[in-house]
């Protein structure tokens, strides 16, 4: 896993200066360059600019740079010893998302740390909100940085217990992998949460019973051997592992208060934006409701694949 450039949007609210720390803290980590970027949109809301003008470029580069060695230097933030490689940009665009991708993109971007503002469910709705949209559009892992815990400010900028949704797809194949270097880095340990589907049939219904784990008691046996076939090479030599039933994502929330995780890593398997406006993700409800951050990493493969699938009748897939 290369991170030698680590990208932190901002617009200055609490959440934002939340997911500062944790960008500072991964970029000394990683030894790598930060870049706080702040997207001006013409119609961006500011009482102090009710004509919706761009304001000086001078003051905004300004700013950026004295948020930003503040927080380095302020005796409540992580502890990190040296400096690391700070730059600030300001970019104009038509939208906060689409201008945080395309500088992504254009700047060779490892990882993008960005904080979340738990828009209301009409407003989610109607808009979305630009951590998802960020979340859908990134070819890299982002962060995303909520209003929950603190535990990495408590823990002094570590990430002390990582935990890790398993589905056993090849895209959470893929996110272990970063999983485990983060866990290196910060010595961390690692715990894994299978969440199995509740049983609705008719022994379930004359038994009581509609958790597998209760109708099979080999259950959690099969899926342990299943998740070491599975990534027997990428497990480390100690590790948790929970099995559990019910909904989805509000398991996983449970498992985070139990194992006391500080930090959750997620495949983000490219839902259709059918499935997402139906559904949506069990990714996207741990970015509005986990307590901790969510680190969210997309295999590029698997994306290339679903774009082969998407194609037109007739048109040739990409070459590779």
């Amino acid at each position: 896993m290369k991170v030698s450039h680590i990208l932190y949007p901002t617009d200055f609210s609490e959440t934002s200066a939340r997911a500062l720390d944790q960008a500072v803290v991964l970029a000394h980590r990683f030894n790598a360059k930060l870049t706080m970027l702040f997207v001006e949109t013409p119609h961006g809301a500011d009482p102090h600019n009710p004509n919706k003008e761009f304001p000086p470029l001078d003051e905004l580069f300004a700013y950026l740079r004295e948020q930003g060695d503040k927080r380095m230097d302020d005796a409540d933030a992580p502890v990190v010893s040296g400096k690391i490689e700070l730059e600030e940009q300001v970019v104009r665009d038509t939208s906060p998302a689409h201008g945080i991708l395309s500088f992504a993109d254009a700047y060779d971007v490892d990882m993008i740390v960005i904080g979340t503002h738990g828009r209301g469910q009409i407003a989610h709705f109607l808009l979305g909100s630009t951590a998802e949209k960020v979340v859908h559009g990134a070819k890299v892992p982002v962060l995303t940085v909520g209003r929950g815990e603190d535990r990495f400010l408590l823990n002094q900028g570590v990430y002390k217990r990582i935990l890790i949704p398993m589905d056993f797809s090849e895209a959470c194949r893929f996110s272990m992998k970063t999983s485990m270097e983060i866990a290196r880095r910060f010595e961390a340990d690692i715990a894994f949460v299978h969440v199995i589907e509740p049983v609705l049939n008719h022994e379930a219904l004359m038994t009581g019973h509609t958790a597998p784990m209760q109708m099979d008691t080999q259950t959690e046996f099969r899926s342990r051997a299943a998740l070491k076939r599975f990534a027997e090479d990428l497990l480390p030599d100690r590790y948790e592992f929970f099995l559990t039933s019910g909904v989805t994502h509000q398991e996983i929330i449970r498992v985070i208060q139990s194992f006391e995780a500080d930090l959750i890593v997620v495949a983000n398997k490219g839902w259709s934006p059918i499935e997402r406006f139906l559904l949506g993700s069990t990714t996207e409800k741990l970015i509005r409701k986990s307590p901790v951050p969510v680190l969210v990493v997309r295999n590029p493969k698997a994306e290339e694949d679903q774009e082969e699938d998407n194609q037109p009748p007739g048109r040739q897939p990409k070459s590779r």
